[in-house]
């Protein structure tokens, strides 16, 4: 505390001058004298009486609405005093002006905006994509889930019905035949009924084709005609085309030998 006050008293007081004749010194060193057509400078003044200032000064709102009117007072006082001075405010309807910038360059400008929108369009297809993609992986895993639980709870009654702790009334099984899809209309399935009387219809396969005495006695299948080889005779050689049989390996070997001889 007693640092504080031997530098507080040390200290160098800061006197505030308001010299009024050096200000208009150095104002009228600064002013340039130009026409009010070039500087555009207008003073307004309200007239607000004491008493709604007091008000306005500690609202902020009634502030901007007196800088509102003080702005709006000082145009129309700057148009009324263009039009006194046969300067025009407004823009006539044939009035033509070339763009600042040129047809090449907007053309730039609106190929790049284009691309933007492009790139913006594709990252939202993409990032809309990736979201079906989970959603879609999220789907099959459930269902993936939903399979196994089925598939182990099946499994579980399977090993208590084979235990005896689950009555079979409670493990449900269909033991009635599935109605073939090949029979249309209820009727007779005839490649069904052919392999039957081929094969059989079940039951005891081995010794099925065994000769017996009674069918050894019975011989009313047989046929000679079919059964039993043709006689060798012209004709039939004939009919076989007349063949001749190969030549042995040394009558082949002697043949072979006379014609070498000959050239």
């Amino acid at each position: 505390k007693q640092w504080y006050q031997r530098r507080v008293r040390g200290a160098k007081t800061i006197s505030h001058v308001n010299n009024v004749a050096k200000l208009k010194e150095r104002l009228e060193s600064i002013q340039k004298g130009l026409p009010w057509i070039e500087s555009l400078d207008v003073t307004v003044d309200l007239k607000i009486p004491a008493d709604e200032l007091k008000s306005i000064i500690s609202d902020n709102f009634k502030q901007e609405m007196l800088f509102y009117k003080q702005n709006q007072v000082g145009v129309q006082q700057s148009i009324a005093r263009l039009h006194s001075m046969g300067i025009a405010t407004a823009r006539p309807e044939d009035y033509f002006a070339e763009m600042v910038k040129s047809d090449d360059h907007m053309r730039k400008v609106k190929e790049k905006l284009v691309s933007k929108q492009l790139v913006m369009e594709r990252t939202e297809k993409v990032s809309k994509m990736r979201k079906m993609k989970k959603l879609g992986k999220k789907v099959q895993q459930e269902v993936l889930k939903k399979r196994a639980d089925d598939k182990k709870a099946m499994l579980d009654s399977v090993k208590r019905v084979r235990k005896g702790h689950q009555p079979d009334d409670d493990f449900e099984i269909n033991t009635e035949p599935e109605p073939s899809t090949s029979q249309k209309g209820g009727g007779i399935n005839r490649k069904r009924k052919a392999k039957d009387a081929k094969y059989g219809s079940g039951g005891k396969k081995k010794f099925a084709r065994k000769n017996t005495a009674e069918s050894y006695k019975d011989v009313s299948s047989f046929s000679s005609r079919i059964h039993s080889k043709p006689k060798r005779s012209a004709k039939n050689d004939k009919r076989m085309g007349n063949k001749s049989q190969r030549p042995g390996k040394s009558k082949r070997a002697g043949m072979k030998n006379k014609q070498a001889s000959r050239k």
